[in-house]
């Protein structure tokens, strides 16, 4: 293999390495698993919001449970005094009937607050159930998303490192001054070698003088673009075509 053919495969795989650094790159700031972590973040917090509520509920009911016990309590004291006990004085007997009133009306408004705490509740568990299982599904997204990601870039290291293999293979059978000037061009042009097509350098775009067209055709050295100076490469194709 000529020493064109040679930079010119190596101008491929370098091609093909930088690609797959850049897609590297821009996998580590992926946007998928980054969207789930932040939707994750987010039920997470409101499965916790949901959680407090229905424990402040639960407590609140204890508590009214416990304030309602006492209304009856309090109601059959009150009861007992008024239909087993002899009292005679009418005021007395006014202020029991007053305060069993109020003590049932206490006891209506409890039991409805209860009543309308424990349908709260009884939603509040309801969304706990949803957001439980839409936590879930997210874990089960953010999973399969690290695990495909790792798989992934497993796979381009993999490629960028067999690349990385063939241009020091490439580069260790060709002069050492002509390795140089190689990286020099890619450095500053990013492609070192570039194809003539059309009798183009397809590097600039510019009309390539018969002169360098030939010595392409005829020899196998290193032709420079008088434009652009990137090493020019023609196929053995387009060379066959032209014999």
């Amino acid at each position: 293999m000529s020493d064109i053919d040679k930079l010119w495969q190596m101008q491929k795989h370098t091609n093909n390495y930088i690609s797959i650094k850049r897609t590297i790159k821009e996998l580590n700031s992926k946007d998928n698993i980054k969207r789930i972590i932040s939707e994750l973040k987010q039920q997470e917090k409101e499965l916790e919001q949901l959680k407090s509520k229905i424990d402040n509920n639960e407590k609140l009911l204890h508590k009214n449970n416990v304030i309602l016990k006492d209304y009856d309590y309090r109601l059959k004291k009150v009861e007992k005094s008024l239909y087993e006990e002899n009292i005679a004085d009418l005021k007395q007997l006014s202020f029991l009937d007053k305060e069993r009133k109020d003590i049932l009306k206490a006891i209506e408004e409890k039991e409805t607050e209860i009543l309308l705490k424990m349908d709260e509740t009884e939603i509040l568990i309801k969304e706990l159930d949803e957001k439980n299982s839409s936590v879930n599904r997210l874990k089960a997204a953010y999973n399969k998303a690290v695990k495909e990601y790792k798989k992934l870039m497993e796979e381009l290291n993999k490629k960028a490192s067999e690349e990385a293999k063939e241009i020091k293979r490439i580069a260790s059978t060709i002069d050492e001054k002509l390795y140089d000037q190689f990286n020099r061009l890619v450095n500053t042009k990013g492609n070192a070698v570039v194809e003539v097509i059309d009798n183009r350098c397809s590097g600039c775009n510019m009309v390539l003088p018969w002169v360098l067209l030939s010595k392409l055709r005829e020899y196998d050295e290193i032709v420079i673009c008088e434009n652009c100076h990137r090493i020019l490469y023609l196929s053995k194709s387009v060379k066959d075509d032209n014999e």
